[in-house]
């Protein structure tokens, strides 16, 4: 296999990863190394397919549906790394849709490392506020963007 066709394969990889993710299909764990670490912002650094599974328990709390959108996937590629940078969307448990018109859209971004085509680590890298409960921060940070607008 040329390094093409493994890069493309592993691209497949990762949105089979985000399909099955968008659908809640256990099956997803097929794609990662039984011994994988995993980083998720407030859910901190842990290792083996169970902590994948906690994880998918710990969304399931909070969040009814999701869905990446796959067409807005972008991919930077260097050796057994793979990097995406997304955008996403969802209903949380309580009927709350998210990303809301005061945000715009919700960003990710996942670092994928690979062994030949199994995931070995995956960190995740996003605001796990979906639905801006957070309102100090919020309010915080949009008004820097205002104030930053306003100078220009």
């Amino acid at each position: 296999m040329t390094e093409q066709q493994l890069k493309d394969k592993r691209i497949d990889v990762v949105k089979n990863f985000y399909a099955k993710l968008d659908q809640a299909d256990a099956s997803l764990l097929d794609l990662f190394a039984e011994d994988v670490q995993l980083f998720f912002p407030k859910f901190g650094t842990a290792q083996g397919k169970s902590s994948l599974g906690e994880l998918g328990k710990r969304f399931a709390l909070e969040i009814d549906k999701i869905q990446h959108i796959q067409d807005e996937f972008r991919f930077v590629c260097d050796g057994d790394t793979l990097v995406l940078e997304g955008q996403m969307r969802g209903v949380m448990q309580n009927g709350d849709r998210w990303p809301t018109s005061q945000t715009g859209s919700h960003h990710f971004c996942t670092v994928f490392e690979f062994d030949a085509l199994l995931i070995k680590r995956v960190s995740i890298y996003l605001d796990p506020d979906f639905n801006l409960e957070d309102k100090k921060r919020v309010n915080n940070y949009r008004q820097v963007v205002k104030t930053e607008e306003n100078k220009a």
